[in-house]
């Protein structure tokens, strides 16, 4: 956990007197301190924009293209590892399970986003166990689609 600088201590107090009672977070993106509005993620609203932005850019791009992952990073000038993301938060997908690189995390059958197959999620979801996302350390090279993209 990060200590308060003195300048952070200043902000804090300021951001009391503006903002009342938001919580305090450095950025997970940048390391700057925000005013978290205690949902949704640890970054703060300038990464937050960025990001849409980076989102928006690599959709456009999928919409012309039938691109790998990492030839959508080289063109978009997204880094893989914010795809991957994309990919595990289920917003990126792959069009063909075999050979995306990627597997349910409990039967091991290949899936084209997520970490879970549908069964798998299916099962998880009526036990009530909420379902996380996160990166895949694996270089993946298949083709890659957004979701909401109905162009086969």
């Amino acid at each position: 956990m990060n200590k308060l600088t003195d300048y952070d201590q200043e902000r804090k107090k300021i951001y009391k007197q503006t903002l009342g009672d938001y919580d305090l977070r450095y950025c997970t993106e940048c390391g700057r301190l925000f005013a978290y509005p205690g949902y949704g993620p640890n970054i703060c609203r300038d990464c937050l924009n960025k990001d849409q932005t980076d989102f928006d850019k690599v959709r456009e791009y999928l919409e012309t293209h039938d691109s790998s992952l990492p030839k959508t990073a080289v063109d978009t000038g997204v880094p893989p590892k914010k795809l991957y993301q994309w990919v595990r938060e289920e917003r990126l997908y792959f069009k063909d399970a075999e050979g995306s690189g990627l597997y349910c995390e409990i039967c091991g059958v290949p899936i084209t986003t997520g970490r879970y197959c549908r069964k798998c999620k299916a099962k998880l979801m009526l036990k009530g166990v909420k379902i996380n996302t996160d990166s895949p350390s694996d270089t993946i090279d298949e083709k890659m689609r957004f979701i909401g993209n109905s162009k086969k």
